[in-house]
């Protein structure tokens, strides 16, 4: 029985987390020729926006709704900043450039 709830408890994370993170790799994909400033501004936009979904979802005298909220908010916080990190480190220029020649 335990392992039933905790099954169903999971469940219900991934069904909270998923949308989360597709979306903020989504936008951190879609909004390339932006700066980052703008970038940032809209994705805590955007995390708020996905977290005020829930509202349309859920009854608003759920007890669990306010941890969906918070668990979408931040799962779309976390993965943006996460890629923008990713990308910021690609356009970056190495520290230390490869030498020309071997160096034995």
């Amino acid at each position: 029985m335990i392992i039933a709830l905790l099954v169903i408890a999971f469940l219900g994370l991934m069904v909270a987390v998923a949308p989360g993170l597709l979306i903020g790799y989504a936008f951190v994909a879609v909004s390339g020729k932006l700066s980052l400033t703008a970038r940032v501004s809209l994705l805590v936009v955007l995390a708020m926006g996905t977290a005020a979904l829930w509202l349309g979802l859920g009854e608003p005298a759920n007890v669990l709704l306010p941890l969906a909220m918070l668990v979408s908010f931040l799962t779309t916080l976390a993965s943006g900043a996460t890629f923008l990190g990713l990308e910021a480190r690609k356009r970056r220029a190495p520290r230390y450039p490869a030498p020309a020649w071997q160096s034995w």
